[in-house]
């Protein structure tokens, strides 16, 4: 029998992206960056639309399902992927404006949670592509869908491993704190536009 490599790739997202929210809530507790705390949001309702994700490509892969169904289900993921983006993105906003109000300097050890971003970094860069050329060999929503969700987390990634280098080359400095403010706000303005995108998809009919 042929291995599906779609499913295979979609079961490992899920089981990689379980451990996050476990690791990432342990990290949180490490330090007071507000971007350990988004990162934790996240990456905890990222893992929602993975699962959702996998579940629908069950279903199609059965093959009972009418066009009109599997329509209703590429509209759905799309639609779920971006209000949790819009969720998480309320989220960073919240945190930007109480930092405002209440700014303090970010410190504690930030080791673990920056080996996490590192690491994420890689393994979501590589699904991303994974995802990527999926979907231009077969076009299939499901691919689609991830290969969106994963180059918000790449790039998210990316955001969260330079706010907390900053901790560890500048110390509880204020120049840390405007960079792991700034990097909360920039995560943010990401993942509304990313979500609007998402709304604004024209669905086949």
């Amino acid at each position: 029998m042929k291995t599906d490599v779609r499913l295979k790739t979609l079961v490992l997202s899920v089981v990689f992206s379980a451990l996050g929210p476990v690791v990432t809530f342990l990290a949180m507790t490490m330090n007071s960056s507000s971007t350990q705390i988004a990162d934790f949001v996240r990456r905890t309702v990222e893992l929602s639309v993975l699962i959702f994700a996998l579940t629908t490509y069950l279903k199609i892969k059965k093959g009972r399902l009418t066009y009109d169904q599997v329509q209703r289900y590429e509209t759905r993921i799309y639609r779920f992927l971006a209000v949790v983006l819009m969720l998480s993105a309320s989220v960073l906003i919240f945190l930007f404006i109480e930092g405002l109000v209440n700014p303090r300097v970010p410190e504690g050890t930030v080791w673990l949670g920056l080996t996490i971003a590192l690491l994420g970094l890689l393994f979501n860069g590589y699904f991303m592509v994974r995802y990527q050329r999926f979907n231009h060999q077969k076009e299939s929503f499901v691919m689609d869908s991830q290969s969106k969700m994963y180059q918000a987390k790449t790039l998210v990634d990316f955001n969260v491993v330079i706010a907390l280098s900053s901790m560890v080359f500048f110390k509880a400095s204020t120049l840390s704190y405007w960079i792991d403010s700034i990097g909360t706000l920039l995560i943010a303005l990401y993942l509304v536009v990313r979500a609007l995108q998402l709304f604004k998809k024209k669905m086949p009919v």
